[in-house]
């Protein structure tokens, strides 16, 4: 039973994988197909600081500039940043950008309130792109009233990463369905002065802290807000006991097992103290896997990979997409 729900699990992670490699290829094929001969221009993207998209930013001379002549020059801001921004100006109809990289929460936003092109008749009429390929829970979130706004970059979720050479020296094994207490013992089991337990986010941020700390709530059983009957405003529910419950959980663990600098670590910092052997498990996006087993990483091989641990709910794993969207405002919307 074990070893299927770890072939589960490693059929989890090709898939998200394949959604990242995938996500490249068709947006470079869209973009050629559609731009071909056009003749040198310069368009303006915001994207956010992860490596995935620092990689496409360097590349995008020799795969896109070289086939259709325009030229990109990208603001690269990190993910609280990226999103002020692109809020501001996508809301206030700016011209600052010919493209930005939201995600699904923004996206059917913005789509329903008008500030963004429907992306829906290229994606079906380029059959490079082959729209229905696109996973219909990813494509689904990012689209609006049947209506596709962005176009994927990647989509992930969220699991567990570990050291297996680290647990094992400890005698330790991680299920690969854990709950929250377990990982929360061996955290604490194999923390020492010179490898914290485990890193989490704790950077200020809905899409920092917030991503990471709301599966953890959510399968405490606790919510944000709660719906109210007849149409009246949410209900705050940061009060009940299921929320404190899960807040002092998450900080707790953090306190006592945790990376150094937790009030300043999301994905980015996370994934530079693992890399680096200053902790010893993450918990965090999916897409992290790609970067932990590349060539040049110095933890590639030695990684162990759980399911999103849970305690009331039968799964926690988050789903976002970082996704590529054009302006209704964008001064040059057909390059773009």
């Amino acid at each position: 039973m074990h070893e299927a729900r770890h072939e589960r699990t490693r059929r989890g992670v090709k898939v998200l994988v394949g959604v990242f490699v995938a996500g490249i290829a068709a947006l470079a094929s869209l973009a050629a197909t559609a731009m071909g001969g056009t003749a040198a221009k310069t368009i303006s993207v915001a994207i956010v600081a992860n490596p995935q998209m620092q990689d496409i930013a360097s590349l995008t001379p020799s795969l896109f500039t070289a086939k259709t002549g325009i030229k990109v020059k990208y603001t690269i801001l990190d993910e609280g940043k990226l999103r002020e921004v692109t809020t501001r100006d996508v809301g206030s109809g700016g011209k600052a950008f010919d493209a930005v990289m939201i995600g699904m929460y923004e996206t059917p936003q913005f789509g329903t309130a008008g500030l963004l092109q429907d992306l829906t008749a290229q994606a079906k009429g380029d059959k490079a792109y082959n729209y229905n390929d696109l996973i219909p829970a990813v494509r689904g979130g990012l689209s609006a009233n049947g209506k596709l706004y962005a176009s994927p970059f990647y989509a992930e979720s969220s699991f567990v990463m570990y050291r297996k050479d680290v647990l094992k020296a400890k005698g330790l094994t991680m299920p690969p369905s854990p709950t929250w207490s377990q990982v929360a013992a061996i955290a604490r089991k194999v923390n020492s002065p010179s490898m914290a337990g485990i890193c989490l986010r704790g950077k200020p941020g809905w899409g920092d802290l917030g991503a990471a700390f709301t599966t953890v709530l959510n399968t405490f059983g606790g919510t944000w807000w709660s719906s109210t009957p007849d149409g009246k405003p949410a209900k705050a529910e940061v009060d009940q006991p299921a929320f404190k419950t899960a807040l002092n959980f998450y900080a707790k663990l953090v306190q006592d097992a945790g990376e150094k600098d937790a009030a300043n670590s999301s994905f980015n910092e996370c994934l530079a103290q693992y890399q680096a052997g200053k902790v010893a498990m993450w918990y965090d996006a999916t897409v992290a896997a790609g970067l932990l087993e590349a060539k040049d990483s110095p933890v590639k091989g030695k990684n162990g990979y759980a399911l999103a641990p849970v305690v009331k709910t039968k799964a926690s794993g988050w789903l976002w997409s970082w996704a590529l969207a054009i302006p209704k405002s964008s001064p040059d919307s057909a390059d773009a």
